[in-house]
């Protein structure tokens, strides 16, 4: 019981810790890219994708994969229209935001989910 409890606590931990991170890097796309700051932006968003990929693997076995599912779908898309310029980038990163404060803030782990 008490393994449970505590892979409950560190898997809940880490996905909150992860969330965070993608959401601090989609915020860093968005002030990049509205500054003018395109390589950068390119080179965030590439590794915003590399890290959901990494993430996701392990995710998948804690989270309703549908759950994930429509992150995985912004994701592909970020580093495409930051390298062409498109204007659907910033909605896209706002919704990806929104999104994975979603997940973060449902897999906080809490007394009443860990029991």
């Amino acid at each position: 019981m008490i393994v449970l409890i505590l892979a409950s606590i560190i898997s809940g931990l880490w996905v909150n810790r992860s969330c965070s991170r993608l959401i601090s890097l989609s915020d860093k796309i968005t002030y990049l890219y509205e500054n003018g700051n395109r390589d950068e932006a390119v080179a965030t968003a590439r590794k915003l994708e590399h890290d959901w990929e990494h993430f996701r693997i392990i995710a998948a076995v804690l989270i309703k994969s549908d759950r994930l599912s429509e992150v995985d779908r912004i994701s592909t898309r970020i580093s495409y229209y930051a390298e062409n310029g498109r204007d659907e980038l910033v909605p896209e990163l706002i919704e990806l935001h929104h999104i994975l404060e979603q997940l973060r803030d449902s897999d906080t782990p809490k007394l009443s989910t860990v029991l």
